[in-house]
């Protein structure tokens, strides 16, 4: 199996208001995707709980089979039209893909 996990870092914003507004519509728009991307196995959209000076905003965490599985999701049109509408509110993200054993 492989973990990908995407953090993102939002941009500045004039207000904090903007910024949480931001954080929100990165979660709706990419926990929108549950359920369209058959290969997805586990996928979680949260926001950072700490907000330290090294935090990043929002984290995806999320688990497919294998390679293929993987490349069709991030492949997948409504995976593209998240990415593309996220970069309104993205400053940068950081991406780690890992195997693992399913250990449930």
């Amino acid at each position: 199996m492989i973990r990908h996990i995407v953090l993102f870092k939002i941009k500045d914003f004039s207000s904090e208001s903007e910024r949480n507004e931001a954080r929100q519509n990165i979660l709706v728009t990419f926990r929108s995707l549950i359920g369209q991307i058959p290969q997805i196995r586990h996928y979680r959209v949260e926001l950072d709980c700490v907000n330290g000076p090294c935090s990043l905003d929002v984290i995806i965490d999320s688990v497919f089979d294998n390679l293929e599985d993987l490349r069709a999701y991030q492949s997948h049109p409504a995976h593209l039209d998240a990415v593309e509408l996220n970069k309104q509110w993205s400053a940068s993200k950081v991406i780690g893909d890992f195997f693992f054993e399913n250990l449930t």
